[in-house]
């Protein structure tokens, strides 16, 4: 008997800026190749001590225009990648590479989508990277999820570097396509 295919249950870390909207872009595209996935775009408000010292009125208020702000950042991006994506959003306090990783544990997750800010040097240092921390200390896959920008660098002029001894006009480039079950793979190389 076979058995009901499972969902593909993607947790993207966003931030409520540049960096988290490219990371719900590339979870949407990671989402439209398997049928029946999930997306759920989660918020971490760091959990601040002064904040936790304030009336818990002040903490809803604050969950509840995070809740807003972030489902309106969703659906402008569902909106903006002709993208109709069943979402499950989240909004919890606390460390957000923590957060991450508890919502990919309760959902039982596949893979944790995150931005990047590109920061290097010092303000990496003083600023941290839940990128960078995700990646050394997650249970699961973790994409980290970057704009598309070869500007400044070039196409190779072959395939692969000449072997060494050799000249490149007495080497064939080989080029085929294989099947492997629902996936074609490329292999090229030098002969």
């Amino acid at each position: 008997m076979a058995q009901p295919e499972q969902s593909y249950r993607i947790v993207v870390g966003m931030d409520l800026e540049e960096a988290g909207d490219v990371a719900l872009v590339e979870a949407l595209r990671l989402a439209q190749r398997v049928p029946g996935s999930e997306v759920h775009p989660v918020y971490a408000i760091a959990a601040d001590p002064a904040v936790q010292l304030k009336a818990v009125d002040d903490m809803s208020r604050h969950l509840v225009r995070a809740m807003q702000r972030l489902a309106e950042r969703i659906e402008r991006i569902c909106a903006d990648q002709h993208v109709s994506q069943r979402t499950r959003m989240h909004v919890r306090f606390g460390d957000p590479v923590k957060v991450l990783q508890q919502v990919a544990v309760d959902y039982d997750a596949d893979v944790i989508v995150v931005g990047t800010h590109g920061r290097r040097g010092v303000e990496r240092l003083l600023l941290g990277s839940v990128a960078s921390d995700l990646v050394r200390v997650a249970r699961l896959p973790v994409i980290v999820a970057r704009p598309k920008d070869f500007q400044g660098l070039e196409k190779s002029e072959q395939l692969d570097p000449a072997r060494p001894g050799e000249e490149l006009a007495k080497q064939r480039i080989v080029s085929d396509v294989i099947h492997v079950g629902r996936r074609d793979s490329h292999i090229a190389g030098l002969i």
